[in-house]
């Protein structure tokens, strides 16, 4: 298809791999139901400096590679053969490599929960790749961290749509007052969460060229998210910096503000890319869209196209929740708020509201076309509201926690205390009924420990329904008796890669309380070159890329300013 020529020439903003520095590779985290019965990704990018013929993968004990995939610029596949050895396999190409590339490795988890490394080492060799002909890079070697956790129990009443085994996509017929276009503002969101790679999560798109459609979304060759929109063979595509397919959930959404002509696409809360509109198409009536794949063309007016490019495409297998598409460009922030929290709306679309596929009933929702294979099942995605703004007060003999939470009526509070902050025992179960009210809509809870023992102690807070399995929790709290609560940064900064850089780099920070940040990037004359963020924060991990574009080389410095204060980091481009 002419979408796949276009998508060879996509050069995504790759970080650089500059001697012993890899460009993004991230610790992961994985769940499984007993040991040996998970396959799971491994994502890393690799940019040699210099040609290489594979890399050795070391993996813990009982560990199986499955497939190997190589991607140049994470878009054109790249032929790599995997030789099991053992304690891991050897990856190697037809030719030496080297730039940008991708690399998704699929293994069999054969051991229980716990925390293992794994190792990428490039090689070079002049011969056929055995163990004794390879020349190691080992100052170049990249070590990993994968947490296997055992499977979380549903998590509530909350249920989602499990179309792994479903035989066909399921058919929606999205409202000519909803159907996203080129002519009005909309959103759409949803979550996801699946471990395939190539594969159409929901489309309104056949797979023939000559077809407009606003959206697509795919999981990549390299397990990134996309979002597509064409006409007239004409495509336009945003792309997430993370890899999605790694078994968890995750939220997704696309904007598009009609006063401006420009999309945006959201991934966790977090401004993952965006572009001036291209190819979006004019508004046509009801749009067909399908869930688990593309629809197909027989259910779009007057639509006579060859079916095979659509019949081709490889349909999703994982599951999906609160599917969500707005008549607004929904604001970043209220996304970014709201998207953990329970739908406050109706069922049914309003002149405001979303048309809204939420799966929580025994029935499938009557907007969808069903399909055999395709469950209800439970899940560990809550929408339930955490606690939060967990805080202490002392007067040297005694501590007083305070605490936050939407209403709560029912259950039971565990406040829990440790000497170290690793063991924890309870030391009083409380009733939501001594809560005190808040002007915002929520509750404060107070708790005064008269019996504290030592100098030094922490405390959590548990949240615990009655006959269900669902818990809530807060943070972690640090107190020294001896005077005020020892300090923590609400924010912080945690480190940029690759540094050095060639192009571009990631800088990572975190967001423990809610506040506004502006991250900004300055040279060492000090000008500030460009502001990356500015605004109001929940918590959470958060990424932000720096593009170098015609700057010289030289050091800069990247400035988190809080109401708390400023961070830097100092940031060194190569070119």
């Amino acid at each position: 298809m002419a979408r796949i020529a276009w998508l060879i020439v996509f050069v995504c903003a790759l970080g650089a791999w500059t001697g012993a520095q890899s460009a993004s590779g991230q610790d992961q985290t994985v769940s499984t139901a007993r040991a040996g019965d998970t396959v799971v990704n491994l994502f890393e990018t690799l940019d040699p400096s210099s040609p290489i013929d594979g890399v050795r993968l070391d993996l813990p004990a009982d560990w199986t590679v499955r497939a190997a995939h190589l991607l140049r610029y994470g878009t054109a596949p790249v032929p790599v053969r995997h030789r099991e050895r053992r304690g891991g396999a050897l990856l190697t190409t037809a030719a030496p490599f080297e730039g940008p590339h991708e690399l998704v490795v699929q293994v069999h988890v054969g051991d229980p929960p716990g925390r293992y490394r794994w190792h990428l080492t490039p090689f070079t060799t002049t011969s056929a790749p055995t163990q004794d002909s390879l020349r190691m890079r080992t100052t170049d070697r990249l070590t990993r961290e994968l947490r296997v956790e055992p499977a979380s129990r549903p998590n509530g009443p909350n249920r989602a749509l499990d179309l792994t085994d479903a035989s066909a996509p399921l058919s929606l017929q999205v409202p000519p007052s909803l159907a996203p276009s080129q002519d009005r503002s909309f959103t759409v969101e949803f979550w996801v969460q699946t471990t395939g790679l190539d594969q159409v999560i929901f489309s309104s798109w056949t797979g023939d060229e000559a077809t407009p459609y606003p959206l697509e979304f795919v999981t990549d060759p390299s397990g990134r998210l996309r979002y597509y929109t064409g006409r007239a063979g004409r495509h336009q595509a945003l792309r997430s910096k993370k890899p999605v397919a790694d078994g968890r959930w995750h939220h997704a959404a696309v904007l598009y503000d009609n006063a401006e002509s420009r999309l945006h696409l959201m991934l966790d809360g977090t401004m993952a890319d965006s572009a001036q509109v291209d190819a979006l198409p004019a508004a046509s009536g009801p749009l067909p869209v399908a869930l688990g794949g593309r629809p197909s063309p027989s259910n779009r007016l007057g639509d006579t196209s060859d079916p095979s490019d659509a019949a081709s495409a490889k349909r999703f297998t994982g599951r999906l929740d609160e599917v969500r598409i707005w008549p607004t460009a929904r604001a970043a922030s209220t996304i970014r708020r709201l998207r953990t929290r329970p739908f406050a709306g109706g069922a049914s679309p309003n002149a405001e509201g979303p048309l809204r596929l939420s799966f929580d009933d025994d029935s499938a929702p009557e907007a969808l076309d069903w399909a055999e294979g395709a469950r209800l099942v439970s899940t560990d995605l809550s929408f339930r509201p955490p606690l939060h703004r967990l805080r202490a007060q002392t007067d040297g003999q005694s501590v007083t926690l305070r605490w936050a939470g939407a209403t709560i009526e029912k259950g039971e509070f565990i406040v829990e205390r440790s000497p170290d902050g690793t063991a924890f025992t309870s030391v009083e179960r409380l009733s939501p009924t001594e809560a005190e009210a808040s002007a915002d809509e929520e509750q404060e809870f107070v708790y005064t420990d008269d019996n504290v023992p030592g100098n030094i102690v922490f405390y959590r807070v548990r949240h615990v329904s009655p006959g269900s399995t669902t818990e809530r929790s807060t943070g972690t709290i640090k107190i020294g008796l001896g005077g005020e609560p020892a300090a923590t940064n609400a924010v912080e900064l945690i480190r940029n890669f690759p540094n050095p850089f060639r192009e571009a780099t990631t800088i990572a920070y975190r967001v423990k309380e809610a506040q506004p940040l502006t991250l900004t990037i300055w040279d060492l004359s000090g000008k500030r070159i460009t502001t990356l963020t500015d605004g109001v924060q929940e918590p959470g991990y958060y990424e932000q890329t720096f593009t170098a574009g015609d700057l010289p080389s030289g050091t800069y410095f990247a400035r988190l300013q809080t109401p708390q204060g400023i961070q830097s980091l100092r940031l060194v481009l190569l070119k």
